[in-house]
């Protein structure tokens, strides 16, 4: 029995040591999961992938569902516009209709719906101006009523109560169809039309998240997904102007916008594609953020054929209302609904002629981390239509965003500060481009894994509009003159030494900068802090009515983990993320250190420094796009 009970208490003791290690153990690697959320890393290698790997650049792979993103992805409702769509536009045969959408249910009685419709035509990028006025009662007996013939644009309300508005709209009818041309013919075989399909605040990442049908559709088709694809500068103006121009912002202003009322005197892409003869659109789903807009002063002369502006003009003044996220409505539609109806009715005109279209939409997806879940069926939509028009048979598409998320509190984790530079890039194209061009294409598709920028984009959509450029001969001696410079067509090889600095990316942006976290309170990273905040005020120091700001404090801090060298001297680089008072800024800012015998001789920006909240009302007291971002108004 003693022997018994000896060995009875011995098994327990070893049952209690086993459970002890294993709690032991369970605490240990829950210390280990807290201790990678407090101190993030920049990159987080996924199998020691890279997305690019050339003798200029390493970019690592990141992941899309890491514990930072999955943190965001939480459910939203649907957004939806409480009021009614009383009516739709409809062109039938020639003829152009505002059509009662809506049965007697839920109205007391047709009778007591009056409304009117206005006939608008557009001034310039601020101004519409009315030509015509009519007033008309909903019936039971009247379904169509007849509004005029081809190109129009109309304002409408109605109401009931003696005032009280239930409807108000805009509406608009396209201009007619062109002739319908035989796409077979040698002239058309020839030519490739261009769609660039943008979405704001993007990123790759986030499109592998929440673009799944998207995705599945676009596997199914010739396309390459570019995984270097860097932005260049903040926000979308700075980022797109390359795309339209081929030139900086700075270099684009010079030429053209600093001495000039307008943009109109500009040379832009869609200029260049109506002298080779397409038809042109331009569509945002904005009227205060237009590309062309925001605290700049837009077009006097109409840029192109087809012209989405004049619309969100009239709703912005007019039919605007708000509703979840402060998301806007016009009717019974969300700004970014009107947008998809809008470029939905635009196919029937692509399939029947050469255009380029810069199609660009913000809605939604530009400020609320989920929001891109909805947006993934509105795109399916638009892809499989072009597909079953064979609009695709003669068209490449550029489906891509500008930046990712900046403002959205992930903005401010690490994978989110990475993938604010790392915007989406697919090109869908047509099979016979392959058999075609086949040393262009092979290029197109190896660049995939190279550092580029909308600077290459200009290039290549020029390529377009000559596409004879793209023949092998061509391609091969383009390529023996090719240099490492900033803007080169994806139908050339992108040289393997390109780097951040040749093509023209701020250190700030440069996803090439491998970097590992480090103490903020490190007096090197306290100095570099400080460096900054210093630097913004001379920048504000112009502006009496904006507050001097003061380190609030330094939220994280991040080292490159490689040093270059200049003779004797090594320059460093430092990312700081830091808060600012007055107004609790979040900005980021990337410092070079100079260092010579291990002494600091030289600090400077690697590019500006960029916030990342919302700054909403606090900068007022300024008009300037460049400052407002650093102003607290007194």
């Amino acid at each position: 029995m003693k022997r018994k009970r000896v060995a009875s208490r011995l098994f327990n003791i070893f049952l209690l040591a086993v459970l002890c290690y294993l709690i032991l153990t369970s605490l240990s690697d829950r210390n280990k999961t807290i201790s990678i959320r407090e101190v993030p890393q920049i990159y987080i290698n996924e199998e020691d992938e890279l997305f690019v790997n050339t003798t200029g650049c390493r970019i690592s792979a990141t992941k899309p569902l890491s514990l930072y993103a999955l943190s965001f992805m939480e459910p939203i409702e649907p957004v939806l516009c409480r009021m009614e769509q009383l009516m739709v536009a409809e062109t039938i045969g020639d003829r152009n209709y505002l059509v009662r959408n809506i049965s007697r249910h839920g109205i007391l009685s047709w009778r007591q719906v009056s409304c009117i419709y206005r006939e608008f035509v557009r001034v310039d990028d601020a101004h519409n101006k009315y030509i015509s006025l009519k007033f008309f009662k909903l019936t039971d007996r009247t379904r169509y009523l007849e509004v005029g013939t081809g190109l129009q644009h109309i304002r409408t309300w109605c109401w009931v109560d003696f005032g009280r508005i239930i409807f108000h709209d805009v509406m608009y009818f396209l201009p007619p169809l062109p002739q319908a041309t035989n796409r077979s013919t040698e002239h058309q075989k020839r030519k490739l039309s261009v769609m660039i399909l943008g979405v704001d605040s993007i990123s790759h990442m986030h499109y592998m998240r929440y673009f799944h049908r998207v995705a599945d559709f676009i596997e199914h088709l010739p396309h390459t997904e570019f995984w270097g694809y860097n932005r260049v500068a903040l926000n979308t103006y700075p980022n797109l102007i390359p795309l339209v121009s081929g030139l900086s912002v700075s270099e684009m202003e010079a030429s053209c916008y600093h001495d000039e009322l307008n943009f109109d005197k500009c040379n832009f892409l869609w200029n260049e594609f109506k002298r080779a003869g397409y038809s042109t659109i331009f569509a945002e789903d904005t009227d205060t953020a237009g590309l062309f807009i925001y605290r700049k002063r837009g077009f006097q002369k109409q840029p192109t054929d087809i012209y989405m502006r004049p619309l969100m003009t009239e709703i912005e003044s007019h039919s605007l209302y708000r509703t979840t996220f402060d998301l806007k409505c016009t009717g019974h539609r969300l700004y970014g609904e009107f947008y998809y109806d809008f470029v939905s009715k635009l196919i029937p005109h692509m399939e029947r002629q050469l255009f380029f279209s810069f199609l660009w939409n913000m809605h939604g997806i530009h400020d609320v981390f989920p929001y891109a879940k909805f947006v993934d069926k509105d795109y399916l939509s638009i892809l499989t239509r072009l597909h079953e028009k064979g609009v695709m048979e003669n068209t490449l598409i550029l489906f891509m965003g500008d930046h990712g998320l900046r403002f959205d509190k992930f903005a401010r984790t690490a994978p989110g500060q990475h993938e604010m530079s790392q915007p989406l890039l697919i090109a869908i194209y047509p099979e016979w481009l392959k058999r075609r061009f086949p040393l262009a294409m092979s290029n197109f598709e190896r660049n995939a894994r190279s550092l580029i920028t909308t600077f290459d984009l200009h290039e290549t959509l020029k390529d377009v509009i000559h596409l004879d450029r793209l023949t092998d001969a061509n391609v091969r001696n383009r390529t023996l003159y090719l240099t490492n410079e900033r803007g080169i067509s994806l139908f050339l090889p992108i040289p393997q030494n390109r780097n951040c600095k040749t093509a023209e990316i701020k250190q700030h942006y440069c996803l090439c900068n491998e970097l590992k976290s480090v103490s903020t309170h490190e007096s090197a990273i306290q100095e570099a802090a400080s460096f900054a905040v210093d630097r913004i005020n001379e920048l504000i120091k112009p502006y009496p009515q904006c507050r001097v700001l003061s380190l609030q404090s330094v939220r994280t801090a991040y080292r490159a983990k490689s040093s270059t060298y200049r003779g004797n001297y090594r320059v460093s680089q430092v990312m700081v993320r830091l808060k600012t008072t007055p107004g609790d800024g979040n900005f980021d800012a990337t410092v070079l250190i100079t260092m010579l015998n291990g002494e600091k001789t030289d600090m400077k920006l690697g590019g500006p420094v960029t916030r990342t909240d919302r700054y909403a009302h606090q900068a007022y007291c300024v008009q300037n796009y460049r400052i407002e971002m650093y102003c607290y108004c007194l």
